[in-house]
């Protein structure tokens, strides 16, 4: 196999896997509805999930400065079956706008255009991706290169205006080298599009690739959500170098600010290489002149050599279009293309894998430890059952008072803990008071005062610094209240396992460390923006500012709502273990209780019991094997669903280190001896998510009621 068809095929086997885990998640939703164990909000978290799930694209997103041969890169690894130049790279036409390239196989081949004059407005990109009206759309036809390479060529176009409108879009110096502001009568040329989309179906993105490509320090710079959201969000960062001129003054700009601090997958690209064939020199002569190039390359960037490529895009592409297996060895892409079959498709699958733990993990390991109870509980009743065969109706009666006593005891258990649980939804609804959307607002409105009317970059660090402290102030104070909830719910857990042996739980505290390196990551960028001297002195100052406080202003929006979704879902996974653990036992004592006054109506009943449960238990065998799958596929490891055993210890422990704490402790005690425990019910305990408040109500924690065998 080529190195070549190993990406893809590394590509398509993580569409596979998306694709089962999807199905997967699909099933377990399907099973929890058809036992009543799923309500409205959990519907929603599953449809998110999935969501999640069939867009889960991998993003590479590729920067440098002008003329580093981006494009051409791009068309080598994605386009060469095209047999033609896909995206402009020829001399004087180059991309001038971010371009962002994927396949969607709902919709049609198309080229997306936005105007550069949106600019003017406030809209974010995000924003007007959901404005259909703002794109100018082409139509491709893959089938006529002469179609594509003209649509193509749209982005590279650029437009004359005037200087006094180019100023008020942001894209020209407020004053020139000399200090000298520009006539306002004067014509500049400047990008005719502000963003491009390109839907086109290669292989390699309809099996989950997406591409970016950012054209230039001063574009990145233009664009402020590129840099707080987009390039951060990128699974891997390509930054491209000309290997004639090594890491320039510029280079070194974009890589500090932009790609340096904020990103763990980073490869740098020496490209062009092929300038440094020279026919007087000999091959180990060319290597050594190369090798140097990529250790200067290591020291500046501060890389292991693993992280350097040096390479030649464009004698990969016209190789690979003119089917030259030597021209295509000696470019050095296929290294590049190893490289990101092993590392970087690997870290999407994990971030996959994640957000299937954090949606639905605690359900999972619930579900999990539920059916493997109920396999432990059905073994203990036929027990039970092959005990009273051909004894005595006093034996049934004595073993009816026994478990009598039991629910006696459980009953007031459960009465205590209504109690207990009243408290809880107190402490609860105070803890999401504090992410109030209304809040931010008001925090937002404080900080924006540090800025004053003065719109200076000065201002602007004041600001983000103000409102950084006044979120992280109130993640303190949440972090404090969780504590408090930990502390009493321990207490009940506690309760249950020393009266009842409930499984024992090690529940995780409330932790906003994430939120936080992502808030002060936003404080770096501020700093980094107020430094660029791009911002900072060339160009018109208030209107980038008030643009990149707009962006920060709903990253931390998005920072905020995100720890708000995170807490939602710790104080609905604290009491979870506990009540499935309750309604468990309280269905054990029902079904024991039942059994045995048919028993005492009749004794051929113990028959007719025992073959109820033996019917149970491969019911119950079947669920175990769907939930221990849909575990294993998250991990990627282990049998099929099929064939998984009822509890598969050692293969379900190994999904542990990927789950929060709370995930991992539960799927552990689901796999050994201690009791494990189900999801409650529709009309029980509800667990939420998304701006949703548990129910106050407790009906399962009702007494349990019995009849008395006659």
């Amino acid at each position: 196999m080529n190195v070549t068809s190993q990406f893809e095929s590394e590509i398509a086997r993580y569409h596979e896997w998306r694709t089962a885990l999807s199905r997967s998640v699909h099933e377990y939703h399907d099973w929890l509805e058809q036992t009543n164990q799923l309500d409205v909000q959990q519907s929603i978290r599953f449809y998110d999930l999935l969501e999640t799930l069939n867009k889960g694209h991998m993003l590479l997103a590729f920067l440098a400065e002008f003329s580093r041969g981006k494009s051409e890169l791009i068309n080598a690894l994605f386009f060469s079956s095209f047999k033609e130049r896909l995206l402009p790279s020829d001399v004087g036409r180059t991309t001038m706008c971010p371009t962002e390239i994927f396949h969607d196989p709902n919709e049609e081949p198309y080229l997306k255009l936005l105007s550069v004059e949106t600019r003017y407005r406030d809209e974010s990109i995000s924003q007007l991706k959901n404005m259909p009206v703002e794109w100018s759309k082409i139509r491709l036809n893959v089938d006529d290169a002469k179609q594509m390479k003209q649509a193509m060529s749209a982005l590279a176009d650029t437009k004359r205006v005037y200087a006094l409108d180019a100023r008020m879009m942001g894209l020209i110096p407020m004053f020139d080298e000399s200090g000298s502001a520009p006539n306002e009568d004067d014509v500049v040329e400047v990008p005719a599009w502000r963003y491009a989309i390109i839907n086109y179906p290669h292989p390699l993105l309809t099996s989950g690739l997406s591409v970016l490509d950012t054209p230039g320090l001063n574009a990145l710079g233009l664009e402020p959500e590129l840099t707080l959201s987009t390039v951060p969000s990128a699974h891997a960062v390509l930054f491209l170098l000309g290997i004639d001129t090594g890491v320039t003054k510029s280079d070194l700009e974009i890589w500090d600010r932009y790609v340096k601090a904020t990103l763990p997958a980073k490869i740098a690209v020496l490209n062009k290489i092929d300038l440094m064939w020279d026919e007087l020199k000999s091959a180990p002569e060319i290597k050594l002149g190369i090798d140097r190039m990529i250790e200067t390359t290591c020291q500046q960037l501060n890389l292991t050599q693993d992280k350097v490529f040096a390479l030649s895009a464009q004698k990969a592409l016209v190789g690979r279009i003119k089917e030259d297996r030597d021209m295509v060895d000696r470019s050095g892409i296929e290294r590049l293309e190893t490289y990101l079959a092993a590392k970087i498709i690997p870290i999407k699958r994990q971030i996959l894998a994640k957000a299937v733990t954090n949606e639905i993990g605690t359900m999972m390991i619930a579900s999990h430890r539920s059916c493997a109870q109920k396999l432990e509980a059905n073994l203990v009743q036929l027990n039970e059952l092959n005990q009273l065969a051909g004894k005595s109706r006093d034996l049934t009666m004595k073993m009816w008072q026994k478990v009598s006593a039991e629910k006696e005891s459980y009953n007031a258990a459960l009465a205590e803990y209504k109690v207990q649980r009243g408290s809880f939804n107190q402490k609860r609804n105070a803890v999401i008071d504090v992410f109030n959307p209304v809040k931010l607002d008001i925090l937002c409105s404080q900080s924006l005062q540090a800025i004053s009317d003065s719109w200076t970059t000065p201002g602007l660090t004041r600001g983000m610094r103000e409102l950084i402290k006044r979120v992280s102030g109130e993640f303190s104070s949440v972090t404090l209240a969780g504590e408090d909830v930990l502390r009493l719910m321990e207490g009940v857990y506690n309760t249950f396992h020393e009266r009842f042996q409930f499984a024992t739980m090690e529940m995780p505290s409330l932790d906003f460390e994430g939120p936080r390196n992502k808030l002060q990551l936003l404080v770096y960028e501020t700093e980094q923006f107020c430094k660029d001297p791009v911002n900072v002195v060339m160009t018109a100052k208030q209107f980038m500012v008030r643009r990149f406080w707009r962006m920060l202003v709903e990253q931390a929006r998005k920072i905020f709502n995100e720890a708000r979704t995170d807490t939602e879902r710790w104080l609905a996974a604290v009491p979870l273990p506990l009540e499935t653990q309750i309604r468990d036992h309280k269905a054990q004592l029902e079904s024991r209780l039942a059994s045995l006054a048919k028993i005492n109506e009749r004794s051929g009943a113990i028959k007719e019991e025992v073959a109820k449960l033996e019917a149970e238990r491969k019911k119950i065998q079947s669920q175990v094997n769907l939930i221990t799958g849909l575990i294993l596929k998250v991990r990627d490891v282990g049998p099929a669903p099929d064939t998984v055993a009822a509890s598969a210890p050692e293969e379900v422990n190994k999904l542990a280190p990927m789950m929060p704490t709370l995930f991992a402790t539960s799927l552990a005690s689901s796999t050994s001896s201690a009791p494990p425990a189900p999801m409650l019910s529709d009309s029980e305990f509800t667990q939420t998510t998304r701006f949703a408040a548990l129910p106050q109500q407790t009906e399962h924690l009702d007494t349990v009621k019995f009849a008395a065998p006659v």
